[in-house]
């Protein structure tokens, strides 16, 4: 075992960063031991709260207050906590700084860079000055629900301003719920649900025949699908305008917005010129720097020529527990008990179509034969699933 004390520092605490502090807070020694190993997790936000959980507000199922788990609580486990931005990161002389309520220099031995994604809706003309909702905002969801309940007749289009983005299947299943939810409200027949994607198929990650699967799913919710329609821009008249050159009126917009990498993390020199992501080896997931490892969204796995991990916290989760044991194995390595583990591209997620109902997707993108993808009909069996796996997730990360 190693006598000498490592600094182990995790930047954001999502489902990468929750996942990987925990499985190093468990596997290496305690505080009851000779040395004790110093893990560190940081994230500009002071609680957790599943991107899912988005939808659940928006169906009216859940609250946001309800929903923000304090990050806190990691003080428990004996991980320690700092709520703050990452100002600066740099990788030769091993430092991280941290502006929180007050500024920190950290030193590390070992890095896990797990910052996700930021929304950049700015790139989309006239959206954000022109009442459009961004369905990624928690903050917002409340008020698109007053909306959606308020609206009596009209056009509600869902946009999916560009790729990659989170969770691919999440713009479907948001469709599918403000149907349900008009359904309810009675005013479903003099409402209109349009759903535009810039891609020729509805899920390009998952491969035609799961896309052909969605469409049908709309299809029977009477959801009108429009491939091929990259937005432009949004005018103060409620018209959409497309790069295609159509022109739609809307009574309410809600957009999946541009995905792009933090600031930090593009002038950290982790990003070469022509790559707009941490690039990293595929099973290791470590960088070009030494004990310098990135997880989850702030990545760009290729898979092939047109294919790469999708952005997703279940994909963070399975790289965070390959790169915990590989530190693991490196501070204990007089042990002998190197593992290898390898990132082996296998994912799943749940689709929500309303009624208590969710389709299940399963995913193997390291298949030799090409990445294979698998949408299982909607079921109340995969609802309760999709309840459980929240539940389950936040007693392991965050209770003891």
């Amino acid at each position: 075992m190693s006598s000498k004390r490592k600094r182990i520092l995790i930047l954001g605490a999502g489902f990468g960063g929750l996942t990987a502090a925990n499985l190093l807070r468990k596997n290496l020694p305690s505080s009851s031991e000779p040395v004790e190993h110093q893990i560190t997790i940081t994230d500009r936000k002071d609680y957790f709260m599943m991107g899912l959980v988005n939808l659940w507000i928006l169906n009216g199922t859940r609250t946001l207050d309800d929903s923000k788990i304090a990050l806190n609580r990691l003080e428990n486990k004996g991980i320690r906590f700092l709520n703050g931005e990452v100002t600066a990161i740099d990788a030769v002389s091993k430092t991280v700084t941290i502006r929180g309520s007050s500024t920190l220099r950290l030193e590390y031995d070992y890095l896990v860079i797990a910052l996700g994604s930021e929304f950049a809706l700015e790139q989309v003309k006239g959206f954000l000055e022109n009442g459009g909702f961004n369905l990624y905002d928690a903050e917002q969801v409340p008020k698109l629900r007053e909306k959606i309940l308020s609206l009596k007749r009209g056009r509600i289009a869902v946009c999916i301003t560009s790729i990659p983005y989170k969770c691919p299947p999440a713009p479907y299943e948001a469709s599918l719920l403000i149907n349900d939810i008009l359904v309810k409200n009675g005013t479903r027949d003099s409402i209109d649900i349009d759903i535009y994607t810039p891609t020729p198929i509805a899920l390009p990650v998952a491969g035609a025949k799961v896309s052909q699967d969605v469409i049908n799913l709309l299809n029977d919710s009477h959801i009108n699908f429009h491939p091929l329609h990259k937005i432009k821009t949004v005018s103060n008249v409620k018209e959409l305008e497309f790069e295609n050159g159509k022109r739609v009126n809307h009574d309410l917009l809600i957009g999946i917005p541009p995905h792009k990498v933090p600031e930090v993390i593009r002038n950290s020199g982790l990003i070469k010129q022509g790559q707009n992501w941490i690039n990293v080896d595929k099973f290791s997931l470590k960088t070009e720097y030494e004990n310098v490892f990135a997880i989850g969204d702030v990545t760009e796995i290729k898979v092939n020529e047109n294919t790469a991990i999708p952005k997703a916290g279940v994909f963070a989760e399975a790289q965070a527990k390959v790169v915990s044991q590989q530190i693991v194995d490196d501070i204990e390595n007089d042990r002998g008990k190197r593992s290898s583990p390898r990132f082996d591209g296998k994912g799943f997620c749940f689709m929500e179509v309303g009624n208590k109902k969710a389709g299940y997707v399963a995913a193997d993108f390291y298949n030799e034969q090409g990445p294979a993808t698998l949408l299982e009909p909607p079921s109340e069996e995969s609802y309760k699933k999709k309840i459980d796996f929240e539940r389950s997730k936040l007693d392991e990360w965050l209770f003891l």
